[in-house]
């Protein structure tokens, strides 16, 4: 008789102390949606095209993740039967609505731990009862708190439980939370950027076997041809009362210091002296909110300086711009770069951290010096008429990224470390 294939089930949690939602987790959000859809097309009846799957450069919104992903919400784990392996994943998350709404979609169960600071005894035993409880195997972390708390919440749970830190920001740590954390309570790290991998090193002297790089994963809300980009255009226009000749440039993301949104208004400014068929667009929300609100107001700019507060489906809102703004100060890789690349939007962003590693100066975008905001004043004024240009460098973007992050490619990669990590055997291409 033949023995039947034995499958081993991998546990895996993340752990995200953030209570708002930003880059960190989206690309969450995005890596776990990439892995069900790679592990689903590779089940034997699967209706997905596993060659289409390899060479669509976006995986889109509109793929039925609810039919080919995830099953019922009593369905928790994502295997195939091809595959040796039956993950479940997890996540704990600090009463984040919007993490939470984006995880039950797509079936993912997750779980509300309050995290108030570093030494929050109370959600370091809930944390460990859970991993008890749950069977965890690997703890995936995206912060410091949540790092520090889970750290040692494993190891008083008593179980082996590898432990990995993404690495999404660049800022600088302190030697007694870089030794503490970084070297006590982490097995592995994932960079997202090649920069990041450098100031691990450099920076904290981590050995360099115990970084991977792997490229955030993005989505493309739709694939739009021309029609549908024209009507796309239209809709924002007339939701934030923009003439229709007018071009729109664009400033995407969370309000906070980092992002170099005083960059972009101070360019903005000195644009408006001498066009006024421009609108600037800020789409985000966050601490500054006010402060660039009274900005705009104490320069009499609210004609043409536009603020979107935070929207879900920023896809629309860079698919309905002419010119896509990166004006950070500190930059892991550039999340939204790549988003924007999605659409072939072309990209002026400034010349720091990860950004250098999407943006080809000229050739898949345009670079500046962080902080000068009359060099990109002036860039800006030298692009914003040149269509051709502007194709070139969106569809120049939009090629480079959809070779180094195709989400089946960093999906696969992503479950292979977990794989080495516990000394299995990898998933072959």
């Amino acid at each position: 008789m033949k023995q039947k294939k034995q499958i081993k089930t991998i546990n895996i949690l993340h752990i995200d102390s953030y209570d708002k939602y930003g880059g960190a987790q989206k690309s969450t959000v995005n890596s776990l949606k990439a892995i069900k859809l790679m592990l689903k097309s590779l089940q034997p009846n699967s209706n997905l095209d596993l060659s289409a799957v390899k060479k669509n450069a976006f995986l889109t919104e509109e793929t039925d993740l609810y039919n080919n992903c995830g099953g019922s919400k009593h369905q928790r784990s994502a295997h195939t039967q091809n595959s040796k392996y039956n993950f479940n994943f997890y996540v704990i998350h600090n009463n984040n609505k919007i993490y939470e709404e984006e995880l039950n979609n797509l079936n993912i169960p997750n779980f509300s731990i309050k995290m108030k600071n570093f030494g929050d005894i109370i959600a370091i035993a809930k944390i460990s009862k859970f991993l008890i409880k749950y069977k965890i195997n690997i703890v995936i972390f995206h912060s410091s708190r949540d790092h520090m708390l889970g750290g040692i919440a494993c190891f008083l749970s008593g179980r082996k439980i590898i432990k990995i830190l993404t690495r999404h920001v660049a800022y600088n740590v302190s030697f007694l939370k870089g030794f503490l954390i970084y070297h006590l309570l982490t097995d592995h790290y994932i960079a997202i950027s090649k920069y990041i991998k450098n100031i691990l090193i450099d920076d904290l002297k981590i050995n360099p076997d115990k970084i991977t790089v792997i490229y955030d994963i993005r989505f493309s809300d739709e694939t739009m041809g021309t029609d549908a980009a024209g009507i796309t255009e239209v809709y924002v226009k007339n939701e934030l009362n923009i003439p229709e000749e007018m071009k729109i440039i664009s400033i995407i993301g969370r309000l906070s210091n980092e992002k170099g949104h005083k960059t972009f208004l101070n360019a903005a400014r000195l644009i408006i002296k001498k066009r006024k068929d421009i609108k600037f667009m800020i789409v985000g929300d966050g601490d500054l909110f006010e402060n660039i609100k009274e900005f705009i107001n104490d320069n009499n700019l609210s004609d043409y300086i536009i603020m979107t507060g935070f929207k879900k489906n920023i896809e629309r809102y860079i698919e309905a711009s002419d010119l896509i703004i990166v004006p950070s100060g500190l930059e892991g890789l550039g999340g939204i770069i790549v988003e924007s690349c999605m659409q072939k939007k072309p990209v002026i962003a400034s010349n720091v951290g990860g950004i250098p590693e999407i943006i080809d100066n000229k050739l898949t975008g345009i670079l500046f010096e962080k902080d000068n905001f009359h060099e990109l004043a002036e860039k800006i004024l030298n692009i914003i008429d040149n269509k051709q240009m502007l194709n070139k460098l969106g569809n120049n973007c939009y090629k480079k990224i959809s070779e180094e992050f195709n989400p089946y490619k960093l999906a696969e990669e992503n479950l292979n470390l977990y794989l080495r990590l516990l000394k299995l055997e990898s998933f072959n291409r």
